[in-house]
């Protein structure tokens, strides 16, 4: 039967590297290696070496998917996509997927409600650019519908074009007025906002200076 011959911390982190028989053949978190009681000296299956390969890529994999999520909330879709990406098996990504849910780390209704938030009230996008992002992060539209605030009237996007058009102004006043109304115009054309919406916006503000 295999012998753990030796358990070896690594220089960072909470990881240890495990030796069966001499030889190097994974690294293990600290709380596996407690949960397992594992000690040098100790026998070990062949069964429970696959057990323990498992629980290893579970961890590592985990692991990696949290720092991921750790820059902002993700869609499932996008978590989906970081799986095939890095070539996470189907039996890992379960368990991850389970475990995250459990989390509530995946959870799309809360991601709309988070991704619409950011977009008008921090870097202000019109409604038809927020569902078009939402889209391509895998939310169903019904979704999208039903959490988009039905609020957000003409009017509202009109505040939020004029927003945007009056800092963008701030940055480029000096050029001939012909260069700022096309500025203006391919700026909030980009944030999806509608002909109607610009053309009464950049009028407007150019009428304002």
């Amino acid at each position: 039967m295999p012998l753990i011959t030796a358990i070896k911390p690594q220089k960072k982190g909470s990881w240890y590297n495990l030796f069966i028989d001499g030889k190097f053949l994974f690294s293990l978190p600290s709380h596996i290696l407690l949960g397992e009681n594992l000690k040098t000296g100790d026998d070990v299956s062949f069964e429970k070496i696959e057990e323990l390969v498992k629980k290893n890529e579970f961890s590592a994999v985990l692991d990696k998917v949290l720092r991921f999520l750790s820059y902002r909330p993700r869609s499932q879709f996008e978590i989906e996509k970081y799986f095939e990406k890095n070539q996470v098996g189907e039996h890992t990504q379960k368990l991850v997927k389970e475990k995250l849910f459990s989390l509530k780390l995946i959870d799309d209704e809360a991601f709309v409600r988070w991704w619409i938030e950011q977009r008008t009230q921090f870097r202000l996008k019109s409604k038809h650019f927020i569902m078009a992002e939402l889209r391509l992060k895998g939310i169903p539209k019904e979704l999208i519908i039903e959490l988009l605030p039905e609020e957000r009237t003409k009017e509202d996007e009109f505040s939020v074009a004029e927003k945007i058009a009056l800092k963008k102004l701030e940055r480029i006043k000096s050029l001939p007025e012909i260069e700022k109304k096309k500025k203006l115009y391919n700026l909030l054309s980009q944030r999806g906002f509608s002909y109607e919406v610009v053309k009464q916006i950049v009028d407007k503000v150019l009428e304002r200076e």
